[in-house]
């Protein structure tokens, strides 16, 4: 079977009543790793029996958004299956599944250990007016890894932190507007502060 092909005439991937103020790089400006990988993307959507979830991104100049999901092995507390669902621009959607197909078979240090640089590189270099995008890949593996400790194995907020440091209003933490972790965070501490039940 022929491989599709993304050309300047495919549609984006993107929901028809997407919100989108800023328009996308060109298609041309894109790697063909990129293109080949958001083409070929067989990791949509959420895997059978999914225990983790996340939702990284940013609102100011377009929707941008990435969710993962995962089944994750609990007694090696390592990847099994990955999905995906993002939309704004095509770097955002590489991303993510190159994220999809990367993190089944690794543990958490192994997942937690993958840089900005490396993405990149296996996506062919992204446009640079679409780097950020690498940032919430990042973001979105450590958002990842955090749901699943608190909501699976129980954490306490003190428990995440030694097991995802955050520190806050970094350059990666201001950048991602919206961080499904980041709001974890706040809810745990809400909690643990008697604020919230």
């Amino acid at each position: 079977m022929a491989k599709q092909r993304l050309t300047q005439d495919t549609p984006f991937l993107r929901t028809p009543d997407m919100y989108q103020i800023e328009n996308d790089a060109p298609i041309t400006e894109y790697a063909d790793a990129t293109l080949d990988l958001i083409a070929d993307a067989a990791n949509c959507g959420i895997p059978d029996g999914a225990n983790a979830f996340c939702s990284v991104g940013k609102e100011k100049r377009g929707t941008v958004q990435m969710q993962l999901f995962a089944r994750i092995d609990p007694d090696t507390e390592t990847f099994e299956e990955v999905g995906f669902r993002s939309h704004g621009c095509l770097a955002a959607i590489g991303c993510a599944a190159l994220l999809a197909n990367k993190l089944p078979g690794k543990t958490f240090e192994q997942a937690l250990a993958i840089t900005k640089e490396e993405l990149d590189e296996e996506l062919g270099g992204l446009p640079k007016s679409r780097i950020y995008t690498l940032v919430f890949g990042i973001e979105a593996v450590r958002a990842l890894i955090g749901d699943y400790c608190l909501r699976i194995k129980g954490y306490s907020l003190a428990q995440l932190t030694q097991e995802i440091p955050c520190d806050y209003m970094c350059v990666n933490c201001l950048l991602t507007e919206n961080c499904s972790l980041r709001d974890e965070r706040v809810d745990q501490e809400m909690h643990e502060l008697g604020e919230i039940e």
